[in-house]
C-alpha cells in the first residue's frame, strides 16, 4: 500500500468516528496522522519495517503505530470497518459537498437516513432541510449549489460510491444463476484509488453457458438491474450503462480462459499495461485483453491468471495498487 492508501483509510476512518460523536482528541489523532502521512517524501511501509522509526514521526505514538502495522498488514482497519457496519460507506461522499461537515452529515443520517448526494439533494429541494437546527433556507441553498460544482467538478466519484454500486449490480448479476462463474471489479476500483471514473466489472462465463445465445440473455439480465438510468451500449461481449447518479458501469462478459488477461489489461494502469506490452513484443509475444500469445503465428501461451502472464514474462507478479 502506498502512502495515499493509508492517509486515506486513517482521514476516513477520523471522518467516522465524528459522525459517530467521538470526541475532539480521538478523531484529532487520525487526522494529524494521515496529514503527516500523505506529505511524507519516503514511504510509511519502509518506514514500518522499524516499529521504533515509525514512532520517531511526530504525532505517531504507540497506538498510532500499531494501527498504522495493522493497516499495512490488513489492507485495512478494524475500527474503520466496524462504523462502516453502522453508518453507510457514502456519507463519506457527502463530506465532498463544500457547506456540509461531519456534525451536519450525522444530522442528516438521524433525521432523515440521508446517505447519499442525491438523497441530500432531493432534501434540499424538498425544503426539508430548512427547520433542522443548525440548517435554514439558505443552508438548502447552499446545499444546492454545491451539489452542482459536485456534479461537474471531475465526474469522478468516490471509491465507496463505486463499491457500493459494484456490490448492488453483482448481486443483481448473480441472480441469472448457473450462467455466472464470477464478477470481478477491475480498474481504478481494484487498484484501490480514492476516486473512480467508470466502474469496469468483469463477469466470467461459467462452463458451458458460453453461446452467444446464452451470453446475449445474460446481457439482457444485466440490463434490467433497477438503477439504471441509461443504456450506452450493448455489443457481443459487453454492456455499457450509467446509474441514476451518473456513474457509468462496463459489464464484459468473457471465457473463463480469457479471464487473467482480461483482469491485467482493464485493472492497468495504462503506463503499466504499455511496459508490460512492450516487455512482450521484446520476448517474441503479444499481449491483449485476451491472451498472451506468440508473435508468430499467434499461439496463445497464457491468459487464465494474471500469475500465468507474468511467469511467462519472466516477472514477479505485483498485486495492483
Amino acid at each position: 500500500m502506498d502512502n495515499k492508501q493509508i492517509a486515506r483509510i486513517l482521514r476516513e476512518t477520523a471522518q467516522l468516528l465524528e459522525i459517530d460523536g467521538a470526541i475532539i482528541g480521538r478523531y484529532r489523532s487520525y487526522e494529524k496522522a494521515a496529514e503527516l502521512i500523505d506529505g511524507l517524501p519516503e514511504s510509511i511501509a519502509q518506514l514500518a519495517q522499524d516499529p521504533e522509526k515509525l514512532k520517531e514521526l511526530p504525532g505517531i505514538g504507540e497506538r498510532m503505530a500499531e494501527h498504522i502495522q495493522e493497516i499495512l498488514r490488513k489492507g485495512d482497519y478494524s475500527l474503520r470497518q466496524k462504523l462502516l457496519k453502522k453508518y453507510p460507506a457514502t456519507l463519506l461522499e457527502l463530506l465532498n459537498l463544500q457547506s456540509l461537515g461531519p456534525k451536519k452529515v450525522a444530522l442528516l443520517w438521524k433525521n432523515f437516513k440521508a446517505a447519499t448526494v442525491a438523497d441530500v439533494e432531493k432534501l434540499a429541494r424538498d425544503g426539508k432541510l430548512r427547520d433542522l437546527a443548525g440548517f435554514g433556507e439558505k443552508s438548502e441553498q447552499n446545499i444546492l449549489k454545491a451539489v452542482e460544482v459536485f456534479k461537474k467538478s471531475s465526474g469522478r466519484f468516490h471509491i465507496h460510491t463505486a463499491e457500493a454500486a459494484a456490490q448492488l449490480i453483482t448481486a443483481h448479476i448473480q441472480k441469472a444463476g448457473a450462467a455466472v462463474e464470477s464478477v470481478t471489479p477491475a480498474g481504478s476500483l481494484r487498484r484501490g484509488k480514492e476516486t473512480i471514473g467508470d466502474l469496469d466489472l468483469l463477469l466470467t462465463l461459467a462452463p458451458g453457458h458460453t453461446s452467444q445465445k446464452q451470453i446475449d440473455a445474460l446481457a439482457a439480465h444485466i440490463l434490467k438491474f433497477p438503477g439504471i438510468d441509461q443504456t450506452l451500449a450493448h455489443g457481443e461481449n459487453k454492456v455499457s450503462f450509467t446509474l441514476e447518479d451518473a456513474l457509468q458501469v462496463d459489464v464484459r462478459l468473457l471465457e473463463k480462459e480469457n479471464f487473467g488477461a482480461a483482469l491485467l489489461y482493464f485493472t492497468g494502469s495504462k503506463e503499466h499495461n504499455v511496459a508490460l506490452r512492450g516487455r512482450a513484443n521484446d520476448m517474441g509475444y503479444t499481449l491483449n485483453e485476451y491472451a498472451l500469445s506468440t508473435l508468430k503465428g499467434e499461439k496463445r501461451v497464457a491468459g487464465r491468471t494474471e500469475e500465468e502472464i507474468y511467469a511467462k514474462l519472466k516477472l514477479d507478479y505485483i498485486p495492483p495498487e
